[in-house]
């Protein structure tokens, strides 16, 4: 029991018991839910919001925000979708450079505006997003962007190690699944291996604390919000490898959807807190409720009210368990107080 205990001390086995009982009950409901073919598409089509959310974990970490996610994904996909169009451009790796160089320098700038104007961070990305939404709005006029190289809907069609199935459908992973890999793999390495990713963490825990030993927590809030919006273009290219097209009014409040799968896997919003793993179960979370929801028929309306819900819940559950720790905290530097008085 002392065991298990420590065990779900940790948000990581929550989450995951959380996901495996709604992957259970979906399987109940409809069995073709557990087939490969099925997570494989669920994978696929959540990869874009898993990269988003490993840069927003390190935004979150240093107790930050950016609700102008779904505005870096749309300019990114709209400018490099002209670019494509116009010069004939069909080198997918130059893409990716260009798709993340601009979601970069957006995500700079959030971040400077954060950091040396020292805006509230939702009120420096939510005026990022209008600037944005509005530029797109004038540049494209809502059209969409299409005829775009034939390799960039190859390039998302790839599937590793693929075979034919019983009823003849090509299955294998998809290159997304490995993009969305390869994102979790930096964002880890960063947090877990490099003095970067760990000054980050220092700050988010105690920002005072941090300024203290030296780091210099401005320009660690601002190396977040670029990285968060290299991700986001990462996250675009990829976006528009499946679509084949672009739709300069895509990912409206999308970024309620990244914020929501960070904080379900255990990232706190007052910072200091989050994993990579926690992120990744929660994005998967958040995607196989969304796609039980959806085989169990249930309308997209109640699909978002559910969601949101579920949100809400953890979130107050995190806020109530960091409340009594920091209760405790409080009464034993009182009880150690008096205790040395008393000597």
């Amino acid at each position: 029991m002392p065991k298990l205990k420590k065990l779900f001390a940790h948000k990581e086995a929550s989450v995951l018991v959380m996901l495996l009982a709604v992957m259970l009950i979906s399987t109940m409901f409809n069995p073709t839910f557990l087939s490969f073919e099925n997570i494989m598409d669920v994978i696929k089509s959540n990869a874009v919001l898993g990269m988003c959310a490993m840069g927003m974990l390190l935004i979150i970490i240093t107790g930050g925000i950016d609700v102008s996610i779904g505005g870096q994904l749309a300019l990114v996909t709209v400018l490099t979708g002209q670019l494509m169009k116009g010069t004939g451009l069909d080198n997918m790796l130059l893409i990716y450079i260009i798709g993340i160089a601009i979601g970069g320098v957006i995500g700079l700038l959030n971040g400077m505006m954060v950091a040396r104007l020292c805006l509230p961070p939702i009120i420096a990305t939510l005026g990022m997003n209008s600037v944005i939404r509005g530029f797109l709005k004038y540049y494209t006029n809502g059209a969409w962007i299409n005829q775009l190289p034939e390799s960039v809907g190859s390039f998302g069609m790839i599937k590793l190690f693929s075979f034919k199935s019983a009823a003849g459908a090509d299955i294998g992973l998809p290159i997304q699944f490995i993009l969305f890999a390869l994102a979790m793999l930096v964002t880890w390495f960063l947090l877990r291996r490099t003095l970067l990713g760990r000054s980050v963490m220092a700050m988010g825990s105690s920002p005072v604390a941090a300024e203290r030993i030296g780091l210099n927590n401005k320009r660690l809030t601002a190396f977040a919000y670029a990285f968060s919006g290299m991700m986001a273009g990462f996250a675009a290219i990829t976006y528009t490898s499946i679509m084949k097209s672009v739709d300069p009014n895509a990912f409206s409040s999308y970024e309620m959807d990244v914020i929501g799968a960070v904080v379900l896997g255990g990232a706190l919003l007052s910072g200091g807190s989050g994993t990579v793993l926690g992120t990744f179960l929660g994005v998967m979370l958040f995607a196989f409720i969304s796609n039980g929801l959806t085989l169990g028929h249930i309308s997209t309306y109640w699909q978002s009210i559910i969601v949101g819900a579920i949100i809400l819940i953890a979130v107050s559950f995190d806020m109530v368990k960091l409340h009594r720790e920091e209760q405790r905290r409080t009464k034993v530097d009182i009880d150690m107080t008096v205790q040395g008085r008393g000597a």
